[in-house]
């Protein structure tokens, strides 16, 4: 295999030092801009042209910043040089992994990353030994000419890791088995790449199930305590009316017969049993004329007894 850790050394560093001169230049430019406003200021400029200052400071620094961000990006590509222990053909490893038209083929690359290299001289048919030969980092970047890889595609000299082609074969046949390429009864490769495709999504989609169930669970449990504080809360207020227009004014609540009241409204609620929260809410709430618990609170007071 060829020095993978060498190269993504350098794939780091180059994501790093990309990011680190863009933000210099944004810093940069802005900068700039804030001091090129100050002298629009201080020369009393009109508004137009502090308008023009900050557009015109501003494009020109990012411009910039964006050339030099590119090149320096291309720059790491003189240190992307390799040797593959075994390097087979750009063309022949896609016709390995199935792939056979074009924009099959830089599927391929993108879903199994695969590096693509070019070989200083022209390579054969079948896979060769210690080839010396450089990273192409921007095979699959999005500024890429289309018209540059569809000649790769054909070329004798751009070429890819054998080991990790055969790597992605034997992972594979490890989950989907030998698939010839022609099927029995004449099934096309492409309905067979379509069916791995569906038991992909319908793995994924299983595993979404999964946390949606979860989910699921915690909202229809979040409901269900929502329910059960309406009900009490529904109990509580329908209790206060009965105190307070049944029986005389002088009538106070004992704790017991606010137990038997609470559970004979609840039966309604599917309410079996008197939450001591619920008690301390209506003992807080209620004025001290209506109730006797072995001394009513000071309604309003911060220091509430018992």
């Amino acid at each position: 295999m060829h020095s993978s850790r060498k190269l993504e050394i350098i794939k780091n560093l180059r994501i790093l030092t990309v990011l680190g001169i863009g933000a210099f230049g944004v810093l940069a430019t802005s900068f700039f801009v804030a001091n090129g406003l100050r002298n629009e200021v201080t020369a009393r400029a009109t508004l137009t042209n502090l308008t023009a200052t900050a557009l015109g400071v501003t494009l020109i620094g990012l411009f910039v910043t964006a050339i030099l961000c590119l090149l320096v990006f291309h720059a790491f590509s003189f240190f992307e040089s390799t040797t593959l222990s075994q390097a087979i053909r750009l063309n022949e490893a896609m016709r390995l992994l199935h792939a056979k038209t074009n924009k099959e083929s830089l599927a391929a690359l993108r879903y199994y990353r695969i590096d693509v290299f070019r070989a200083p001289k022209p390579l054969g048919e079948d896979a060769e030994k210690n080839v010396p030969c450089k990273l192409i980092s921007t095979f699959l970047a999005p500024w890429a000419f289309r018209s540059d890889q569809n000649a790769a595609f054909g070329s004798e000299y751009h070429c890819c890791d054998f080991e990790h082609i055969q790597t992605i074969i034997a992972d594979n046949k490890a989950k989907w088995g030998d698939i010839p390429e022609e099927l029995p009864g004449g099934t096309p490769m492409e309905v067979t790449a379509l069916q791995r495709k569906i038991a992909d999504l319908l793995e994924e989609n299983k595993k979404a199930n999964l946390k949606f169930t979860a989910a699921n669970g915690r909202e229809s449990l979040l409901k269900t305590q929502l329910t059960e504080v309406e009900n009490h809360m529904a109990v509580l207020v329908e209790l206060v009316n009965k105190i307070s227009t049944e029986g005389k004014p002088s009538d106070k609540i004992t704790k017991d017969a606010f137990r038997a009241k609470y559970l004979a409204i609840g039966k309604i609620y599917g309410i079996t049993k008197v939450p001591g929260a619920y008690m301390e809410i209506f003992r807080k709430n209620m004025p001290k004329e209506k109730i006797n618990w072995g001394g009513a609170p000071t309604q309003g007071s911060d220091d509430e007894q018992t």
